[in-house]
């Protein structure tokens, strides 16, 4: 048994065999949305945790642990939280990604699960972890050493990630997303891959069904919703418009 900076303890062999059976379900349920997602970033918290994670744990203190992922909706303006304590299962060490967007290019979802990563470190090794969500002067030190540029406070990436990160993706053949060069200041919250909304536009998708009923989401796949009124699914109207009107 071992006490973590956190104050929590945990037999690490004990919690990668939990991680390890949770992990192992998770990228194996056929039926479940997200299990593609989670086979990649279960994929890449490894590469991370080798690359960048475990040669600054600190000799003597306990291995890095394992990372649980989970996929959750929440909040809208956050993008991913590293859980401060143990899940409703009991579990340490859990990451929860927004599915709200996952939609976006896999280097910045990346930037994001690396983001948690370093939480995952500072609560377990750094000097200086805390107590709410706060991105402290430690946090965005650490980040920097990777690449990755947040601001204080407020935990948003105002740039691409450069250095070690961008060497990384660059070895796996992905590329970095398009980016129209504003640096994102202190004043201006978004990350730098957010489009900034204009006024008066809705962000919401449009769905029609059969019978005619129309109806905005927050989402652009929605598979197997139905029309209560004619029992048939929504579709699109984008692709309702384009099968309507095909090319010629």
């Amino acid at each position: 048994m071992v006490e973590s900076r956190t104050g929590l303890i945990a037999d690490p062999k004990s919690s990668e065999a939990n991680v390890g059976v949770r992990r192992n379900v998770e990228e194996t349920a056929t039926d479940w949305a997200w299990r593609e997602m989670a086979n990649t970033l279960y994929r890449w918290s490894d590469i991370f945790t080798e690359r960048f994670i475990r040669p600054i744990a600190v000799p003597g203190q306990p291995p890095v642990p394992a990372t649980v992922l989970s996929f959750d909706s929440f909040d809208h303006r956050a993008y991913a939280y590293y859980r401060l304590g143990r899940n409703p299962q009991g579990l340490l060490y859990e990451i929860t990604m927004n599915i709200v967007h996952l939609e976006r290019p896999l280097w910045s979802i990346l930037e994001t699960l690396l983001h948690e990563q370093v939480h995952l470190w500072q609560q377990n090794f750094g000097q200086h972890p805390i107590i709410r969500n706060y991105h402290n002067q430690e946090f965005v030190e650490k980040c920097k050493q990777f690449g990755l540029h947040p601001l204080p406070g407020i935990g948003s990436h105002y740039r691409p990630a450069d250095g070690a990160f961008a060497q990384l993706m660059a070895e796996h053949g992905i590329e970095r997303p398009e980016w129209e060069g504003v640096i994102v200041g202190p004043d201006r919250k978004r990350n730098w891959w957010e489009v900034e909304k204009k006024e008066g536009r809705s962000t919401l998708t449009k769905w029609e069904c059969p019978c005619g009923q129309k109806i905005r989401v927050g989402r652009q796949d929605w598979p197997g919703a139905v029309c209560k009124k004619c029992d048939q699914e929504y579709v699109r109207m984008g692709e309702k418009e384009k099968h309507a009107h095909p090319k010629a």
